[in-house]
This record gives C-alpha cells, structure tokens and sequence, in this order.
C-alpha cells in the first residue's frame, strides 16, 4: 500500500495516510523497430547471391575481324550492349567512320553478331547538318536510310528539344527497344549531356553516363560516342581523350585515329587502344577519306566517304610517340606552319629564301611555334645554306629549286 503526505502540513501535524488503489498498465504489444507505414519507400536492404547462381555468358562483338582459322570472337573489338569511343584530332575522319559503322550495320553487313541481321541505328548529332551532310554521307556510305533515325524530343508540344542525358535516358532506352536500334551514335558524345552538368568534372559527367550505359545494356544497344583528342603531349590515346577521367571505367573499347605519315597525304590509322572485354593488339588498319558526289533533285552534293583499308602494324600510339620525339607537334599544326613557311619564303622581297632569326621571329609573331616551324622546314624540304668563298657570310634558309619555280600555264 502506498500512502501519501498531504503537501504543505504545518510541522508537527500528521495527516492521515490516503489509499490509493494500484492501477497496472497494460503490456505493450507493437513490434519493434516500428513498421513503416503501407505507403513507405522499401528500407535498403544488403542482399548476398552465391556466384554459383549468377548465369555467366559469352561476350558477343558488335564488330567482330576474327580472321579464318583463328579462335572465334579472338579478334573482337567493339562489344555489344556498351559505350565505345571513337577518338581522333580534327579532320580526321570520325564522322565518316560513325557513318561507315552506321551503313554497316543498317545493312547487315558489319563482321560481327549483327552479320545479316540488319538493325537501327539512332544518329545524334549537334555539329552537322542532316541535310547537307549527314544524310548525303548516309547515302555515299550505302546505308539503308529507312533505318537511320534523326532523333528530337518533344517538349510542351514541340518537338524541337535536343537529346539530353540523363534526362532523357528512360525515354531513349525503350524507343532503343521498340525501334530494334542497334547503334546509338552521339556526335560528340559530351554535347549530350545536360548543359547544368559541368563537363570538367568527372564525377559530374559519370552520373549522367552511367544511366545510359545500364539502358544500354538492359535495352541491347552499342552507344558509339565521338570525342576529340587533346593537345597534352603525352602518348597515350586515352589519356589525349577529351573527358577521359570522366569515361574511365564506363568504356569498355577505345577507336583512336591518326594520320599516317609513312604512307602519304590523306592516309591515316584506326587502331584499337583499349579493349576490356577482349584481346588488346589486335592489328590496326589504314584507312582513306575519299569524295564522293551524291545527286539530288536540285544538284550535285559533295560529301566524303571512309574506305577501311588493309592490316598495318603502326598503331595510333605509335604515331603519337613519334609527334613527342618530334617536340609534339600534330599533323594540323605541321601543316599549317608548313603553308606559312612556304608564303613567307616564296614572298617576291625573298625569292624562295629568308635569313633563319628573321624567319623564326616572324613565325613566332604569326603564332608559329618553334617545332612547328622546325617541322615544317623539314616537311618542305628546306635548306641550310652558306655562300662559298664569302667573308662573314650568313646563313639563309632556301627552298628546293623546283619548289620557286613558277607553274606553266
């Protein structure tokens, strides 16, 4: 029995105890920890799968130069269901490989799984113009236009918006499925991603790829996205990939492109630089970018077309070694400084030769760097000279004689 004091009693005073019947509480029944109410996202859970039930399955090749007699798939170099891409300086025949890859595949007739079985090919460009290149190359590569699909985004009723990622991924990936696509080229892949995405930041630029490459793989379609080249001087191609620290791991190969000095003007190398899924080495291939005229009901359209051409051992980083012994100067650079070297010489004041400090600040002043300008010196095939028998003589820099003459006519 509990009693109590009747608070505030003078001293002294008892007062009697009150009785007080005891109340017990009744036991507590709800679970615990509490359930989530019916309308609560599920709680993350860690779930462990035996490797013994996971289904393991042969890699398949969307572009596939296993030679006869050689193990099948041993010469794989564009996986299926992932992100390739295809890098290179500019002018050097990107585009027209998309295309070339593009006609290939809307015809059934790239080596590989999709051999007969022509598919779609999504084409999202944002430099070129459908109507006076992209479709004019389409048509000089042979591709099946009724397979080729120029992509917009409806947005409040018009249908002007660009493809945007990730934004857009969910939408891309089930008309990828409902269309039977194939091929997703992005030209150039990070023209795609939102414009509130900082492209300089690779975590960034990751986020928004990785959507894509799991719809890409759920949807079954190869993604072949383009990117530049940078001037960083090193000789690795995926290093010189613009954006490389955000592709990183999400890659699967790597297409680079270079000119190929060795075999002339106009000549150039695909090689294939990284290759996660299968065999690296593989041998590389020369290639042309040739012209090609495409009629149309209101005149003639001059495009370019790739032609892949034979096996060659140089690779694209090959060449890129030779351009750092050579103090790092590209083909584009060369060239440029080759045409002005060649004006300022052949100049009426000079007459095919210029005193080499003279030559060398100017070229400096047009922008010419000085192993540009040592490039070019050798590209056109200028001398050193020293008049014989003359105190004090200065060198000049000369042309070869048949480059000062004038053309006939």
């Amino acid at each position: 029995m509990t009693t109590f004091h009747e608070a505030g009693a003078p001293p002294g005073i008892h007062v009697p105890a009150v009785r007080l019947p005891f109340q017990s509480m009744p036991p507590d029944t709800s679970p615990w920890p509490p359930e989530p109410p019916e309308d609560a996202p599920p709680a993350r859970a860690i779930v462990l799968q035996p490797a013994s039930k996971i289904r393991i399955r042969p890699v398949r090749w969307l572009w596939d130069t296993t030679p006869e007699g050689a193990p099948p798939t041993s010469h794989g170099r564009v996986p299926m269901d992932s992100l390739v891409i295809a890098a290179g300086g500019p002018g050097i025949g990107k585009s027209q490989f998309a295309v070339w890859a593009t006609a290939r595949i809307t015809t059934g007739t790239l080596p590989g799984e999709l051999w007969g079985k022509p598919r779609g090919v999504i084409y999202a460009a944002s430099e070129d113009s459908w109507c006076y290149t992209i479709a004019p190359r389409l048509i000089a590569a042979g591709a099946d236009l009724d397979l080729v699909y120029h992509i917009t985004v409806k947005d409040d009723g018009q249908l002007s918006a660009r493809l945007t990622l990730p934004t857009d991924t969910s939408m891309l990936g089930k008309v990828a499925e409902e269309y039977s696509i194939g091929l997703l080229v992005a030209d150039p892949l990070l023209s795609l991603i939102d414009k509130g995405i900082n492209d300089y930041r690779a975590a960034e630029v990751r986020q928004a790829l990785e959507p894509l490459v799991a719809a890409a793989e759920r949807h079954r379609f190869t993604i072949l996205g383009l990117a530049h080249f940078t001037k960083s001087g090193v000789a690795d191609p995926l290093a010189r990939v613009a954006g490389s620290g955000a592709f990183g791991q999400l890659i699967r190969s790597l297409i680079a492109f270079a000119p190929d000095e060795d075999s002339g003007k106009d000549q150039f190398i695909l090689s294939l630089e990284k290759n996660n899924l299968g065999r690296v080495g593989l041998p590389s291939y020369r290639y042309t970018i040739q012209p090609f005229t495409v009629k149309t009901p209101e005149g003639p359209s001059y495009v370019s077309r790739f032609v892949l051409g034979p096996e060659t051992d140089t690779s694209v980083r090959d060449v890129m070694r030779e351009e750092m012994a050579a103090g790092g100067v590209d083909r584009t650079e060369r060239t440029e400084a080759a045409e002005w070297l060649y004006d300022y010489l052949t100049d009426e004041d000079r007459g095919g030769e210029g005193q080499p400090k003279e030559t060398q600040a100017a070229a400096a002043q047009a922008g010419i760097s000085p192993n540009a300008l040592k490039a070019a010196k050798k590209e056109l095939g200028v001398r050193s000279v020293k008049p014989k028998g003359v105190k004090n003589a200065q060198w000049s820099w000369q042309l070869p004689a048949a480059e000062q003459e004038e053309p006939e006519g």
